[in-house]
């Protein structure tokens, strides 16, 4: 299954990629124009927190036990709803309370 959800922007540290927002089965990435940007790769079992923001959505990425680092999509805030919702939904993250923000409690 492979959904798209617009055009958007991944920021992550001086890094900055434009394209598609893509979510697959089993990563979160951006499509430019010459195909897939690599760079932009969050497998979704690497994911423990994600955090609605008035310019879009932050991503927790814990890469190992001692290295986690923060990634900004941005994108049509519609778009951005959904995707929060396919990531919700696809990981069982739980709500914290009274905050725009979903985590993994195994995590």
């Amino acid at each position: 299954m492979l959904i798209t959800y617009g055009p958007g922007e991944y920021i992550e540290g001086s890094r900055r990629f434009k394209g598609r927002i893509m979510l697959s089965d089993h990563k979160l990435y951006l499509e430019g124009p010459d195909g897939d940007i690599t760079a932009t790769y969050i497998p979704l079992e690497k994911i423990v927190r994600v955090r609605r923001t008035m310019i879009g959505l932050a991503v927790r990425i814990r890469a190992s036990m001692v290295k986690d680092s923060w990634a900004l999509l941005k994108g049509p805030f519609r778009s951005l709803s959904d995707l929060t919702r396919d990531l919700v939904n696809k990981r069982n993250f739980k709500k914290r309370f009274l905050w725009p923000e979903w985590f993994d409690e195994s995590a």
